[in-house]
């Protein structure tokens, strides 16, 4: 652990630590190649036909692969964490004690979603279990694996990532052998979903693992790395995902992909792989929860506060988010975008490349944000673009004018 005149509360990866792009792809995948990801075609195909859901998952998707390069890149060059990051551009107290606490926040009502819907699997197998108990046994268990670090993580990924890509195929080949492929191209959703409200939900899901790729990248080489993350990590194996997931949720609409590959007919072994998709995604958010924790608390082992964020994830699976999904998503890509927009004006332009600490808080940075909060819930409630993207916009270009008005009137 490191505290020095800097201000990073994380060790930086050093050169000699980097590992390329291979481990910290699979540790993404474990993330991206998720239920939340087949919940997300599975919401799409509820409003629109086979040929709109590919353009909307291109096009979302193409989206954040620039997203998670700008803020990948910065990660990689630094080779710190995004909670230490942000204590440069929101000052070591601002960074520390609104940004970090709300990134975990967000770690921890992601690992109760993904909990919660590794409990629906479980209950699928076995259904006379109780869902709350199963939630809880089960969020303890994925927070035992967070707790073992990078290097474990990456290995658990290469083991749990591939069985869920081979059901999805499976599932595609059986949706068209039930259906044949004209069918598909032909259906017609019983509700209109428009194309703006589908690119809300394809970045919303994934957005905020777009901004902490940090806790990741920082382990990757060069450019390139990042580039090849991004773009298999993240576009590919989410439009994948999406599209399969749509085709199979044809017959019965819905976010639940649990309840859609039961009525599909799927046997136990296709809920067994969802919940390990489900486990292998909550080994990454109990570790980004206890890295944003880390950055609060310096004084307290890694280990520790992952077990603290895996418990703290476990109580909101229990508490049922699960059933709230799309109210979660929508909250997270509201609350979390604009950091994005903040943090890259502050170092790409202001600070050329460069990291620039400040004491205390940047009230400057904190209002931004707030300001872009703002902005997004607006035009997501009057439908006007996509919020999350309006609030990196917004949050960005309000940052770059207030500094500029500041340093004006610092140097009159």
């Amino acid at each position: 652990m490191k505290e020095n005149n800097i201000g990073y509360s994380i060790k930086r990866v050093e050169d000699h630590e980097r590992v390329g792009w291979k481990a910290p792809l699979f540790n993404i995948l474990g993330s991206n190649v998720a239920i939340s990801e087949l919940m997300v075609g599975g919401a799409l195909v509820a409003g629109m036909t086979f040929k709109q859901l590919i353009a909307t998952s291109i096009i979302g998707n193409l989206m954040l692969v620039f997203i998670l390069i700008l803020q990948g890149n910065i990660g990689m060059r630094e080779g710190l964490d995004t909670y230490s990051l942000a204590e440069s551009t929101f000052g070591l107290k601002g960074g520390k004690w609104i940004i970090s606490l709300i990134l975990a926040v967000t770690s921890f009502g992601w690992f109760g979603v993904q909990a919660g819907v590794a409990g629906l699997s479980l209950l699928r197998i076995f259904p006379n279990l109780n869902l709350t108990i199963s939630v809880i046994v089960l969020g303890l268990l994925m927070m035992c694996f967070a707790v073992l670090g990078f290097s474990a993580m990456a290995k658990f990924n290469y083991l749990a990532v591939p069985p869920l890509i081979i059901m999805m195929i499976w599932g595609m080949f059986k949706a068209l052998s039930a259906n044949g492929f004209e069918s598909i191209l032909s259906y017609t959703p019983a509700s209109q979903m428009t194309i703006v409200e589908g690119l809300n939900i394809v970045i919303g899901v994934v957005i905020v693992g777009t901004i902490i790729s940090p806790d990741q990248l920082r382990y990757t080489r060069s450019l390139n790395d990042i580039v090849i993350i991004s773009v298999i990590g993240f576009a590919l194996i989410s439009l994948f995902q999406q599209v399969s997931a749509g085709v199979l949720a044809m017959d019965s609409p819905s976010w639940d992909i649990t309840e859609v590959l039961e009525n599909l007919g799927f046997n136990w072994v296709a809920f067994l792989i969802l919940l390990l998709a489900a486990w292998s995604t909550n080994v990454s958010n109990a570790y980004s929860g206890g890295l944003a924790l880390n950055t609060v608390f310096p004084n307290m082992k890694r280990e520790t506060l992952t077990i603290i964020a895996g418990l703290i994830g476990t109580a909101i699976a229990a508490s049922g988010i699960i059933f709230k999904f799309q109210e979660f998503l929508g909250l997270l890509s509201m609350t979390i975008s604009g950091i994005a927009g903040v943090m890259w004006v502050d170092y790409y332009i202001l600070n050329k490349k460069s990291l620039n600490f400040k004491e205390g808080t940047n009230v400057v940075a904190v209002l931004s944000w707030i300001a872009a909060f703002v902005v997004s819930f607006l035009t997501d409630r009057y439908g006007i673009f996509i919020p999350p993207i309006n609030a990196i916009i917004v949050g960005g270009l309000l940052y770059y004018l207030l500094m500029s008005i500041k340093e004006r009137i610092k140097n009159d």
